[in-house]
Order: structure tokens, then C-alpha cells, then sequence
């Protein structure tokens, strides 16, 4: 399939993302800690998409835009055993006087 072109506009975009992805498709069978599925990444954005449900869904493309960055920062300062509102207020406070974000602590994701 990745090898043949396509009319489709839709099967075009999918053919070219296989082509440049294809030496990570299979990364699974090669290290057991890499798991098959996308199940970690689904539960992850779960919550995110419950509270948009909740209080009945965007208004803009900019607002669905904006809470999808705030929910990223949101989930991976979780991910990285930090408290978002502390971490994101002090990193606030850093830049409106230094002008410089700063940088966050490395940290491995346990049960990803």
C-alpha cells in the first residue's frame, strides 16, 4: 500500500505519514517494553475529552485549540509527578520577571 500512489486526497496523507514512519510501526516486536496498542495515550486524553463533553464542547476553533494545549501541559506535568497549577503559576511568575520559562525536570513516565 505504501509503495502505490493514490487519487484519494485522504489516501494520499496516510501513504506518505506509513512512508515516513515505517522503521517505527513495528518498534514492539523488538522491545518488550513497548506496548502494541495506543491504550496509555487513550487513557491519557480521556479526561480531557470528558470535561469538553461536560461544559458542552468548545465555542471557537481558537478555544478547542487553546484547551488542547492546556490540557497537554496539564497531563504531562501529572505524568511527571509535578502539581500543574504550582509548576505552571511559578513558571508564570519566572517569565513575567525574567523572561524566561524554566526548565522543567526531567522525569521518566512510570506505567507508560
Amino acid at each position: 500500500m505504501a509503495a502505490k500512489e493514490h487519487d484519494d486526497a485522504d489516501a494520499r496523507r496516510l501513504t506518505e505519514r506509513l512512508r515516513r514512519y515505517d522503521e517505527y510501526l513495528f518498534t514492539f516486536l523488538d522491545y518488550s517494553f513497548v506496548t502494541a496498542d495506543n491504550n496509555f495515550g487513550e487513557r491519557q486524553i480521556r479526561p480531557a475529552v470528558i470535561l469538553r463533553k461536560n461544559s458542552q464542547s468548545n465555542r471557537s476553533d481558537r478555544g478547542a485549540a487553546t484547551q488542547a494545549v492546556l490540557m497537554s501541559a496539564y497531563r504531562t506535568l501529572r505524568l511527571r509527578g509535578l502539581n500543574p497549577t504550582r509548576t505552571i503559576v511559578h513558571a508564570m511568575k519566572n517569565y513575567l520577571t525574567t523572561g524566561q520559562l524554566p526548565r522543567l525536570p526531567r522525569r521518566d513516565i512510570a506505567d507508560g
